[in-house]
């Protein structure tokens, strides 16, 4: 009877030293992530704070109705963006054991969170939008006259936000289908270890 319950417990040994360690490939992999999971989040706090310095100055520089109700709009989105962020990446900042599979789960769950980030990107660029169509047309009795004042300026201006807003949606479409496609790898693979 010892003998077989040696055998059994030997065997499950085995399976837990061979599960307990993730493959180095995936190890290097989520260790590119770490890497860059921290960077995006340096970055994004750098940038968080730089809109609020940068919405601050402006008010100080001219304190007017429309550059207060400006800077609250920064405000308000640099704070949704931040909280929508946080959220997103709940369960992400490490794997739950060190196994392959915790590995790619958490590969997984990095990706989805990417995801989720740019479905919300396509909605707040247009909300940035209207808010600031808004905002200017609250206040057409300042933006108005300096419209028929400088048209060029404003054309040039006009111009340059259509071509940023493009060059967002062209990147957000291209950012989604490549994390769409690492969505696919990561299921294939844990699919593959339920095999």
């Amino acid at each position: 009877m010892t003998k077989v319950e040696d055998h059994e417990l030997e065997t499950w040994r085995e399976q837990w030293r061979s599960m307990s360690t993730a493959s180095p490939a995936i190890h290097r992999k989520i260790k590119r992530q770490n890497f860059w999971f921290v960077v995006s989040n340096l970055v994004a706090v750098v940038g968080a704070m730089g809109a609020l310095i940068f919405a601050a100055w402006a008010v100080r520089q001219e304190p007017s109705r429309l550059r207060i109700a400006w800077a609250i709009g920064i405000l308000v989105l640099v704070f949704v963006c931040a909280g929508y962020r946080l959220w997103s990446q709940r369960g992400t900042w490490r794997p739950e054991t060190q196994s392959t599979r915790a590995f790619v789960e958490l590969w997984q769950k990095r990706v989805m969170s990417k995801l989720r980030v740019v479905r919300i990107a396509f909605y707040l660029i247009p909300g940035w939008v209207v808010f600031c169509a808004i905002l200017a047309a609250t206040n057409w009795s300042v933006c108005g006259p300096d419209m028929r004042a400088h048209p060029t300026d404003w054309l040039e201006t006009l111009a340059i936000i259509v071509a940023m807003l493009t060059a967002s949606f062209l990147w957000l479409a291209w950012y989604r289908r490549w994390k769409l496609r690492e969505l696919a790898e990561a299921k294939r693979m844990l699919d593959e270890m339920r095999d």
